[in-house]
């Protein structure tokens, strides 16, 4: 059965977690959605919005630099944060990253009162900046950076580790022109080298004025 939109949320409110490949934004964004509840918060990661190569060979699709904007619609991202902004549900893409396609379905998304969108990317453009109440950055060193990532694809992707070594390369000369530019614009920085409770605990104080303590 589809679920009917809810009022547009006016006074929702958008998180932006950007940083390098590995540095903790994918599992500070969940954890922060778990914290606020999945009944008023959801996450929407730019990794879904990878375009679909399915017109491409195997080949071609390997060479392709996955950490360039180019490499993601980030006008459907866009069009889909204000749809949420506006109470709209939303059809999100299901990527598959060992073939590097598109999925014949799509994960809905219905809106919440606060949003956590995630990625190296999501500071990219002007027009999606305009859409954060807040940016955070999370840094962290290359090694574990990389230690990280290597687990990652390893057990989620099922890609060697040449492979790996491949793509991240590729990753880090881009998040040194691209990505890292996310904290210039970031309203905090945090350390994803912390314990993940201290950094949750410390961004509930920044963005609702409580803490983990008295949540529970």
């Amino acid at each position: 059965m589809a679920v009917s939109n809810p009022p547009p949320l006016a006074d929702s409110y958008v998180i932006a977690i950007a940083g390098g490949s590995g540095s903790g934004k994918s599992t500070l964004a969940n954890a922060l959605v778990s914290e606020l509840g999945s009944s008023f918060a959801t996450v929407l990661a730019i990794d879904a919005y990878y375009h679909d190569l399915a017109h491409l060979s195997l080949t071609e699709r390997e060479r392709t630099n996955f950490d360039h904007p180019d490499a993601l619609d980030l006008a459907l991202f866009e069009q889909h944060v204000l749809a949420l902004k506006a109470g709209q549900t939303i059809q999100q893409p299901c990527y598959d990253f060992g073939t590097h396609c598109r999925q014949a379905q799509t994960t809905e998304i219905i809106p919440r009162k606060w949003m956590v969108v995630e990625g190296i990317l999501v500071t990219a453009t002007a027009s999606l900046r305009a859409l954060y109440d807040q940016v955070i950055y999370v840094e962290a060193d290359r090694t574990v950076r990389w230690q990280r990532r290597l687990l990652r694809d390893q057990r989620d992707r099922g890609r060697d580790e040449a492979s790996i070594a491949r793509f991240w390369a590729r990753a880090e000369d881009t998040f040194m022109t691209q990505g890292s530019t996310a904290s210039q614009y970031a309203h905090l920085i945090i350390s994803g080298e912390q314990a993940l409770d201290a950094n949750v605990r410390h961004l509930m104080k920044v963005i609702c004025g409580s803490d983990l303590s008295s949540s529970q």
